[in-house]
């Protein structure tokens, strides 16, 4: 019999874009800035690691920017604070208050100049190097919204372009710190501004770019219409021709000829759903790459040398998609001929993808129009079935060649979302059914066709099944059963051949979140929102086992570790591990904070993962034989010791026994050494008999001198050790160390006992005086 888990090691997958506000990259696109609500996250996407966290004022934070060359990070939120951040000192090096809180900022092409768009319509310019305002440009009368550096430092064609909400935008020659030309021709916020040698371009929210020749600011040279409200817009080099681009509501790139205004190209297209995502920005990088960030905080890198040109219209494929926050993660499996990879269903209608070791890039499958529900994974890792607020199933096959999941069926019946879907437990092959639950409170069976691409419409049979919305959905690992749990309190056992119900699992007080077959028994396992797992006989469907522990709903449970162990998970943001045959063995894991909506194990509990309503992913590895052979070696190590200990003892070796009996952290044994010492009394004139041990003490370091103290505080509480624990506290005070962290408080802790020690002896001094004075004055009469 295998031994039970105890102890697992995780690794946390964090959100780190947190809000509304643009991130901001590094022109290498490397380093990349996030706010995480007030809070700022520095990451580098080449490691994916997380190397600063700066902690916010207290409010939220509305505008970042970084310098091309990636040294410094302008931070400001609602306090109208500015703060700068050195990333070579992992500090902030500057902070200044500005008029007005800014939502808009930007920095010039040489990492020389900030500027900052002010919600009162001022634009400030701020010096990095020597950390002071440079110019306060005033004539916008309302928020800035977009800005733009053009030009070199100091030069006649140094400029700075700006744009408001009210369809403003402005042209300011920094040399002669005012506006050089003014222009109101759009009708909403202009979001978009961007200079070449000799054009100068704007794009608003009122979906038109028009372009003015440098020469001549105060007319518009061409008006185009893009179709699409504009977030970002600008000039770009594509084989050596110039052309335009705009982002925005679209959510995809668009690309313009410059001279017609014609749509030449676009990134790819993402699926039309009920998911409304914008561009909020898009950052030039070096070596022909853009950077979209969007709103969805995910971000999205392009890289122009990779256009495909097949259509009239080309296109530009994703090179690399970077998420910032998953959002509420509803459901998770293990996937891949490996397993090595993790599917989710989040609250996006987008399968999402993930390489733990590549934890921050993502893959989306596109097909669902709406919210993701819940998803199942085959045995041998290569199909992924997922459930849809939009009614139907999707069934995903691995493709080798590009290493990402693809759309082989799509299962169309239901009048409801699809809520739960579970695929047959085929080895090593395509599964050959698939079942369905819905909230139109049926389970439909569904054949998977030999074909790919095919949609089917025609179910093998339609059961209604509960009287509440169906929550999971379960096939036995023998493909011959099937088991459904409800809102309704209920769980069902079916015969999957017939379609009918076999046995109902009845004594939850609440609905029903999950249920589970047990792999390598006749068990199955539920879990409800009364706060409870139960564990069932499949023989005669009653209950055997109650686990209660958990303060709120128990969302997920699992069988592990070849049924000797249940894991679970719920709305308390705890995992807890039970043992089925031990009584009173529970395991609990607190790692997350939320609601943990989703969990998955591998290898039979050897690895598992587990996902919250914030975002937070851990992935959980089993370490329990680790640690029981650390301890075993622990423990053969401390018997070698105490034997050596009493070895030392029988052969008076004071020195070294009291060495070993502090290391061992023995209070009574280390006693009982200074005492054997004492009373021995090699050396008359020691204060503890022995001056080698003396010098044992006195040569302590202070991790060991903390120690000691602490045993003499401990000592001098009882008025029976006070009198070895007073000989040592003699040797060492004359030559303590103060700066010993914590030392001075326990030497402030003895003093008190000490004082009650010697009133006692003070008091049974003048005892004896009376009773010797008593004595003497019986003799006399």
């Amino acid at each position: 019999m295998d031994s039970l888990k105890s102890s697992y090691i995780s690794t946390e997958v964090e959100p780190f874009y947190v809000g509304s506000t643009p991130a901001t990259v590094s022109e290498n696109g490397e380093i990349l800035a996030t706010p995480l609500e007030e809070d700022v996250i520095i990451t580098n996407l080449r490691t994916s690691e997380i190397i600063h966290k700066i902690e916010g004022d207290g409010e939220l934070v509305t505008s970042l920017s970084i310098t091309p060359d990636a040294t410094k990070l302008a931070i400001l939120s609602q306090s109208q604070q500015l703060r700068i951040f050195d990333l070579d000192q992992g500090e902030i090096t500057k902070t200044f208050k500005l008029p007005s809180p800014v939502y808009i900022s930007t920095c010039d092409s040489t990492s020389s100049l900030f500027a900052f768009g002010g919600t009162e319509g001022v634009i400030t310019v701020w010096d990095i190097e020597n950390g002071y305002v440079t110019h306060s440009l005033k004539g916008h009368n309302t928020t800035v919204c977009s800005l733009k550096f053009y030009g070199e430092l100091n030069t006649a064609n140094w400029r700075l372009g700006s744009g408001d909400i009210m369809g403003t935008s402005k042209i300011w020659d920094l040399v002669k710190r005012k506006a050089i030309a003014s222009s109101t021709e759009h009708t909403s916020a202009v979001r978009g501004l961007d200079f070449n040698e000799d054009f100068f371009i704007s794009g608003g929210r009122d979906e038109i770019l028009l372009i003015y020749k440098q020469d001549n600011l105060k007319k518009v040279w061409k008006t185009y219409s893009v179709r699409h409200q504009v977030e970002n817009c600008g000039f770009l080099k594509l084989y050596d021709q110039t052309v335009l681009y705009t982002a925005g509501s679209d959510n995809y790139l668009k690309i313009w000829n410059f001279e017609s205004g014609q749509l030449i190209g676009t990134s790819t297209k993402p699926l039309k759903t009920t998911e409304e995502l914008v561009i909020l920005d898009v950052i030039k990088l070096i070596e022909n790459k853009l950077m979209l960030i969007i709103s969805d905080q995910t971000l999205v890198e392009l890289n122009l040398n990779e256009i495909i040109t097949e259509e009239e219209i080309f296109e530009i494929p994703i090179s690399k998609r970077i998420a910032g926050n998953h959002g509420t993660i509803a459901d998770i499996r293990y996937v891949g001929p490996n397993f090595d990879m993790v599917a989710m269903a989040t609250n996006s209608p987008a399968l999402r993808i993930i390489n733990p070791e590549k934890k921050y890039e993502l893959q989306i499958c596109e097909g669902h129009t709406d919210l993701l529900n819940a998803l199942d994974v085959s045995n041998d890792g290569k199909w992924i079935v997922t459930a849809s607020k939009d009614n139907e199933a999707r069934l995903w096959h691995f493709n080798a060649e590009t290493e990402n999941f693809e759309t082989y069926a799509i299962f169309q019946g239901h009048v409801g979302s699809v809520t739960a879907v579970c695929l047959s437990k085929e080895e090593d092959t395509k599964p050959k059914f698939l079942i369905t639950g819905s909230n139109d409170l049926t389970i439909k069976k569904w054949k998977i066709p030999d074909e790919s691409n095919s949609l089917i419409k025609t179910s093998i049979y339609t059961r209604r099944a509960h009287d509440k919305d169906i929550n999971s959905i379960d096939i036995s690992p023998n493909n011959e059963f099937l088991a459904t749990a409800s809102y309704d309190k209920l769980g069902k056992i079916w015969d999957i051949e017939l379609g009918e119900t076999i046995g109902v699992l009845k004594g939850h007080k609440r609905g029903l979140w999950d249920i589970n077959f047990c792999k390598y028994d006749q068990l199955i396992v539920t879990s409800s929102g009364d706060k409870t797992i139960k564990l069932w006989s499949l023989k005669n469907y009653q209950c055997l086992k109650t686990f209660e522990g958990h303060t709120n709903s128990v969302q997920r449970s699992k069988f592990l570790n070849k049924n000797q162990q249940v894991i679970s998970s719920g709305a308390d943001g705890l995992i807890k591990l039970w043992s089925i045959k031990e009584e009173g063995e529970c395991i609990t894991f607190d790692n997350h904070v939320n609601r943990i909506w989703a969990l998955d194990i591998k290898q039979d509990g050897e690895n598992f993962i587990s996902a919250d309503a914030d975002g937070q992913i851990n992935f959980w590895k089993d370490n329990s034989e680790e640690l029981r052979i650390a301890q075993e070696q622990h423990d053969k190590v401390k018997i070698e010791q105490e034997q050596k200990l009493s070895n030392l003892i029988n052969n008076q070796d004071w020195s070294e026994a009291f060495l070993l009996a502090l290391t061992l952290n023995h209070s009574m044994r280390l006693y009982n050494v200074l005492k054997s010492s004492i009373s021995m009394n090699i050396d008359q004139e020691s204060i503890i008999g022995s001056f080698k041990l003396e010098n044992t003490i006195k040569s302590l370091n202070d991790e060991q001198i903390m120690i000691l103290f602490k045993k003499i505080r401990d000592w001098n509480v009882n008025f029976k050790f006070f009198e070895i624990s007073q000989k040592i506290l003699r040797l060492l005070i004359n030559d303590i160390n103060p700066e010993i962290p914590g030392l001075i408080k326990v030497i402030e802790s003895i003093i008190p006992y000490n004082e009650r020690h010697y009133n006692r002896i003070d008091q049974l001094i003048e005892n004896s005086f009376i009773l010797d004075y008593s004595i003497e004055e019986m003799n006399k009469n």
